[in-house]
This record gives C-alpha cells, sequence and structure tokens, in this order.
C-alpha cells in the first residue's frame, strides 16, 4: 500500500546541549520513522498535487495529553484475541469494571467455557470471529459494533502471532504471517477505528499489546522481536499524532504472563504457572488506560537489561567532537527528540489513579 509522505511544518532554532541530550536519548521505531518526515530544505519544490495536512498545534515544553478515557463504567472495549492469555485477561478486567466487552477470536476452541466467565448469554458480551488481517473484515466489525453497543471507547490490540523464530533462518512466509498479524493488524485496527473514536468524542484510547521483547532484545526469537519493536513504534508515533486529540494511546510490555484465565493456584493444585496472573496483568493495562500512560510496563526485573540497552545506544554515540554545524541541528530540531517524553516522565513522578476507583 502507497502512503502519501506527510509534510511538516518549517523548523524553528533551538538550543541543544549536545552532550546531556545524547546521554538520556533511547532510539525507537517510532523516532526511525519520522526520520522520514523531516521538512525540506527551503530550496526543494513541492510536487504538484502533493497532499498538505495540517501541522497539529505545537505543544508547550513538558506538555503532556491527559487521560482521555478516565471512566470505564458502561463503556465499549474491543480487545482482539480477546478469549485466550493476556486478552481474555484484559477481558476479564474490562469486565469486572462494567465495561460492555467485543471480543475478538480466531479459532472457537475454548469458547464454551469463556462464555461461562462473563455468563451464558451476557448481552454486554459478544463474541466475533475476526481475523486482522483482513480490512474488510475490519469495516462489518465496526459496523456490527455500532449497531450492537454504539461508540466504540478501547481498542486494545493483542491478537498476535508468536513466531519464534531466528530472522537468519525463518521462511519467507512466517515472515510475512508475523508481519501481517504482529504490526500491520494493529494499523488495521487504528485505520478503522480511528475516524470513529474521532468523531463520537466521548474519550477513547488505543492499547496495542507487544511485549518487553518489543523493547529489549534478549533471546534469539529475532522475527517476534522485529514486529514488536514495530508495534510500539506504532503507538510512540500515534501519540505525537494524537496527543491534541480525544484519543490516548499506550504500549503495552508484558513479560511472562500465564494463559491460564479458567483455574486458579488453589483449583489445580501443583499447576500454578511461573508467569503473571492475566487478570493482574489485564488490570495494569486499566490503570495504564485511565493514567494515558505511554509504556505500560509490568515486569520490574526486566528492567536492569532495558536500561543496560538504553545506556549502550547512549554510549554509543560520537563523543569528543566539535559541535555540530549549526544549520544541521536547525534541519533535525523536529527529530532530535519527541516531545512526548518529558511530559510522560514528569506525569511518572506524580500519583497514579487506580481504574477500580474511577470505573
Amino acid at each position: 500500500m502507497k502512503r502519501k509522505k506527510p509534510t511538516t511544518e518549517k523548523p524553528v532554532e533551538m538550543s541543544v546541549n549536545r552532550r546531556n541530550f545524547l546521554s538520556g536519548l533511547a532510539i525507537s521505531a517510532g523516532a526511525a520513522a519520522v526520520l522520514g518526515q523531516v521538512a525540506a530544505p527551503s530550496n526543494a519544490v513541492a510536487a504538484e498535487g502533493a497532499a498538505r495536512p495540517a501541522a497539529p498545534p505545537p505543544s508547550e515544553p513538558g506538555y503532556r495529553q491527559p487521560p482521555q478515557l478516565t471512566s470505564l463504567k458502561g463503556k465499549t472495549a474491543y480487545i482482539t484475541g480477546g478469549t485466550t492469555g493476556i486478552g481474555l485477561g484484559i477481558a476479564r478486567a474490562c469486565f469486572n469494571a462494567g465495561m460492555k466487552l467485543v471480543l475478538g477470536y480466531h479459532t472457537p476452541r475454548g469458547l464454551p467455557a469463556v462464555q461461562k466467565l462473563f455468563g451464558e448469554n451476557n448481552p454486554n458480551v459478544l463474541m466475533v470471529q475476526h481475523d486482522v488481517t483482513d480490512r474488510e473484515g475490519w469495516k462489518k466489525l465496526l459496523a456490527q459494533i455500532e449497531s450492537t453497543f454504539g461508540n466504540l471507547h478501547l481498542l486494545v490490540g493483542n491478537a498476535g502471532a508468536k513466531t519464534l523464530r531466528k530472522i537468519s533462518e525463518t521462511t519467507l512466509e512466517d515472515w510475512d504471517n508475523a508481519t501481517a498479524v504482529n504490526f500491520t493488524g494493529i494499523f488495521n485496527g487504528v485505520n478503522t477505528f480511528l475516524p470513529h473514536m474521532k468523531k463520537h468524542g466521548e474519550g477513547a484510547h488505543i492499547v496495542t499489546t507487544s511485549s518487553m521483547s518489543g523493547i529489549l532484545p534478549g533471546s534469539t526469537a529475532g522475527v517476534y522481536t522485529a514486529t514488536k519493536f514495530g508495534a510500539v513504534g506504532i503507538m510512540e508515533a500515534l501519540r505525537l499524532e494524537l496527543e491534541h486529540t480525544n484519543i490516548g494511546t499506550s504500549a503495552f510490555c508484558p513479560g511472562g504472563v500465564s494463559t491460564d484465565n479458567l483455574f486458579s493456584a488453589e483449583e489445580s493444585p501443583g499447576k500454578e504457572p511461573p508467569g503473571m496472573d492475566p487478570l493482574e496483568a489485564g488490570e495494569r493495562v486499566l490503570n495504564g488506560v485511565i493514567n494515558n500512560d505511554l509504556f505500560i510496563l509490568t515486569h520490574p526485573e526486566y528492567k536492569a537489561g532495558t536500561v543496560e540497552r538504553m545506556d549502550t545506544i547512549a554510549a554509543s554515540f560520537p563523543e569528543g567532537e566539535k559541535a555540530p554545524p549549526a544549520d544541521r541541528v536547525k534541519y533535525e530540531v523536529r527529530v532530535l527528540t519527541a516531545p512526548i517524553y518529558a511530559g510522560e516522565l514528569a506525569a511518572r513522578k506524580k500519583g497514579r489513579k487506580n481504574y477500580r476507583a474511577n470505573s
């Protein structure tokens, strides 16, 4: 699919303390994507008929988009891959918060047991068979949601293909399948529901389930890692694009989570899994939603490795060189950093809200 290259407003002068800036810089897939959107030099001529979308209002330094979906009760959520594992854990949390549920599934295996969790024939729970790679299917789904529940307020792109293959050893077919589900499938949902969310104006939020593999490539599952990095990049880019709208965004990056939503450890003696309870993971997602967290991270044991990766990136920049040319810095100013980070850091220092008190 051919995408039109957006234009940007004219860069403005910016004073940069290069050493201090570089010491805290972390390059993301989102930043790499924005890098291709730098404003053209002043002597460049735009192609005739090229689209020129209006630039969003500039953010004040430290600005952070306020939470857009703070009350959950009675609102509607759609969760792809919502009948198993993490997706079902998120669904259970949404249900406990009084939300209406639409749960997407790829295969119907285990549906009777899932239905029992929410009560047989519950009018506030709709299960739909949905392939996230089918763009026409997304359109039909939106129409079905509108006719059943009205407006959609929370979109959780959770469906995934866990292709645990090395990039150097994978097949073309496996690569195409993984990117279609884990990366393009996320875009398909965003592309379908963004206009709907903007139009109803009631406050909305988009969560994409990535993984700690989308931040820290700690294994040799290269195909999975690459697509999950891309999923995080989509959400970072959308935070930049949507920060002046009624739609919040979050990249959900959990560590190990149990897939068992049907039995507690007490009900299954000796079979307690080592991963996080999926309901706990789902509750952490809802807390991220009502606080409009850019990153929803769940497992503190991954912090040291993540910091090591970021420090390695920062240490890889040239040191001890003369200051960069001022005209080059001026040209690059829009991609030297992203304004979403300063506001997010400031918000993290404040008190947190719990969805149980706001549902």
